[in-house]
């Protein structure tokens, strides 16, 4: 026995105070009232029965109560323990970091990566701490440090391959932070994966400071041949009034093998539409296109399977797709002329992404009826419509309608509907003496814009401008576009959930020959995209991604998801944030139901793995560790080394002043019985 503490055995003194109590105290007189003390003898009193210890084991209890108190004090310890303890090198702090992402359920990799978990959960001693942790895009503590080997093994037991990417970044920081915050002098983590190449980059900030340990388990396998499905195409038609799509599925072929006569199928709702035969070179790509179908519905469901392989997952590629719906368009000029909107009309009618349905009439004929369902409004140069006062185009605008306003001669605006327009339209500038105007600035990260910004994606300075409107732009205005000389070209405005748009010259071939050069066609599409709020259709979504419910419900109630798994989740209303936000993690199709009204076709939403989950090269293990820890991997877990233990460490680790406290505390509690009840029979001796 040695203690941490000796000087407190200085306290073993306090022993000889239940001796001198014993030995001094005196007791208690009793007054006894005579009425008068002339018979009574006086004679000297004496405490003759405290002059020696009558009751010894109440001695002894105090005394031994004091001493294992002060032993407490001391803090005791068993050196042979201690030395003991050096053979399993002391207690540990070690976090198992288990690779769950969709590469792992490559042949047996997860089987024997569980394996490998729990081959390292046997490993740890009586005073070993574990954190179990699961992690492919993100990191998560599935069980938090505990030395309950049989729980830990139940965790990696229940784990299951994610459809995650994998990400080693995230789990190699989770790592360092539990370690860092422990307290035990040993501080390992546990790295158990594939290992591949794809999940490390060297941006990852994931370092591990001094005295801490990374070992690194591969369960990685020689071969990695693999057939993916990474994407699909669609080309849509029409045929009698029908929309019709062609679907063309991409193959890629990771192995070093060729594939041939690979059966690829194309399914639809459930019903298989075509089988057709591939063959992918090694370490390259082809293409399967398959028969026509005719798209009827929304939300139809399709899905792409090819081949078999041992990692199952990629061979297959979901996807939703629904009737184009065309973006309506009503161009109101002033009638004067037949070819007035010929350059806008014809611009608008070319191309299917989307497909424009444009209606154009005069300013005379416009009813306020002219508006509804409508997604842009096109003034071109013309009067403000009469039956667009009172507010009736604002409203239009404010519940999210477009409005293009294309400032010619024939532009006029009422003072009445000036907080609709960006700006105030002036008198117009003449350019056709001398040199004419060109388009000098371009705002490219607006979205109109944006697609311009690459080099040779369109020249604006080759358009010519000979007349344009001057516009004083408001302070809540913005400036897109500009001419050579400075002049406003492009402005615009957002009232309310909508945008309003001037583009202060015409666009046909009056005041400028923007409408005979390349860029004109794309520059209209852009305008009516913008102004319409357009998105394409997204036909499938990477697992990771999150989805704005709120957004997509435009006001709908309560939703039920339920996602490929079959698992059913309630998202309400009200709930903007979380509540609307569906982090998408897994394979397959999930189904946004009301939760109100149970009629209808739910949305279906296709969700597929990340391409890059399909490429299993798998770097060095040894290469990552030094990284992470700034030297070479020590190789596979090893058994602890023998570490002599400090004298603080091991009287820590047997707490024994914890017993002898309260053995001395539970001592002096038996003393307050024993005292009491002798003193009851003493009292009247």
């Amino acid at each position: 026995m040695a203690f941490l503490t000796p000087l407190f055995f200085v306290g073993l003194s306090a022993i000889a105070i239940p001796v001198l109590v014993h030995l001094i105290q005196r007791e208690r007189k009793r007054v006894v009232e005579f009425p008068s003390l002339m018979f009574v003898r006086r004679i000297p009193y004496q405490s003759v029965r405290r002059r020696r210890i009558r009751h010894w084991a109440l001695l002894l209890l105090r005394a031994a109560a004091i001493a294992l108190i002060v032993a407490a004090f001391a803090r005791p310890f068993l050196p042979q323990s201690a030395a003991a303890s050096a053979i399993t090198g002391g207690s540990r702090e070690v976090v198992i970091l288990l690779d769950q992402s969709a590469s792992m359920g490559y042949a047996d990799h997860w089987s024997k990566a569980q394996d490998a978990a729990r081959a390292v959960v046997r490993t740890l001693g009586p005073d070993d701490r574990a954190t179990f942790v699961l992690f492919s895009r993100n990191a998560e503590e599935n069980m938090r440090a505990t030395a309950d080997r049989a729980r830990l093994e139940a965790a990696i037991n229940a784990a299951r391959v994610s459809s995650g990417a994998t990400r080693y970044g995230p789990a190699l920081k989770l790592a360092e932070s539990i370690l860092g915050r422990s307290t035990l002098k040993r501080r390992e983590a546990v790295l158990i994966s594939d290992f591949q190449k794809t999940g490390w980059g060297g941006s990852d900030d994931a370092r591990f400071g001094e005295g801490l340990t990374l070992n690194a388990v591969s369960v990685a396998s020689a071969s990695t041949a693999n057939l993916s499905v990474p994407s699909v195409s669609f080309a849509r038609s029409s045929f009698s009034g029908q929309e019709r799509v062609t679907v063309t599925a991409g193959l890629s072929n990771k192995g070093d093998a060729p594939l041939k006569d690979i059966p690829v199928t194309l399914t639809v709702d459930g019903h298989e539409i075509e089988t057709g035969r591939a063959n992918v070179a090694p370490h390259a790509s082809a293409s399967v296109s398959f028969t026509q179908f005719t798209l009827a519905a929304p939300n139809v469901r399709g899905t792409v399977r090819a081949g078999s392989d041992p990692l199952p997952a990629d061979n297959s590629f979901y996807f939703v797709l629904g009737p184009s719906e065309p973006v309506s368009l009503l161009v109101v000029d002033s009638g004067d002329r037949a070819d007035a909107s010929l350059f806008l009309s014809k611009a608008l009618s070319i191309g299917s992404t989307p497909k424009f349905q444009v209606d154009v009439t005069s300013t005379s004929r416009v009813t306020s009826a002219s508006f509804d369902k409508r997604a842009v409004v096109v003034l071109n140069d013309t009067v403000f419509p009469t039956a667009a006062t009172g507010g009736v185009l604002k409203r239009f605008v404010e519940r999210g309608g477009g409005l293009l306003v294309v400032a010619g001669d024939r532009t006029s605006w009422p003072s009445t509907e000036a907080d609709l327009l960006p700006g105030k339209i002036g008198a117009p500038i003449d350019r056709t003496s001398g040199r004419s105007g060109s388009l000098g600035f371009l705002d490219y990260s607006h979205p109109v814009f944006e697609v311009f910004k690459a080099p040779r994606s369109g020249d604006f300075s080759a358009a010519h401008m000979f007349r344009y409107r001057a516009i004083q732009a408001g302070p809540n205005d913005r400036v897109i576009a500009r001419y050579d000389d400075g002049g406003v070209a492009a402005l615009e405005k957002k009232v309310g959930a909508g945008r309003v748009l001037v583009w202060t010259s015409t666009l046909d071939d009056t005041w400028t020959d923007i409408a005979v050069k390349p860029i004109f066609l794309p520059l209209v599409h852009q305008l009516a995209r913008y102004l319409a709020h357009y998105e394409p259709a997204t036909s499938w979504y990477t697992v990771g991604q999150v989805l704005d419910l709120t957004a997509r419900g435009k006001g709908r109630a309560d939703r039920i998801v339920v996602t490929p798994s079959g698992e059913r989740q309630n998202r309400t209303s009200a709930g903007e944030g979380a509540e609307g936000l569906l982090e998408l993690n897994q394979q397959g199709i999930y189904e946004i139901r009301s939760a109100v009204s149970g009629g209808g076709r739910p949305e279906a939403i296709a969700v597929n793995l990340d391409p890059t989950e399909s490429d299993l090269t798998a770097l060095d293990p040894r290469e990552l560790v030094a990284t992470v820890t700034g030297h070479a991997s020590n190789g596979p877990v090893q058994p602890a080394t023998p570490q002599e233990m400090t004298r603080e460490e091991s009287e820590r680790r047997q707490s024994l002043w914890w017993y002898l406290m309260f053995s001395g505390l539970l001592l002096l509690a038996g003393e307050t019985i024993i005292a009491n009840r002798l003193s009851r029979k003493e009292k009247f001796l």
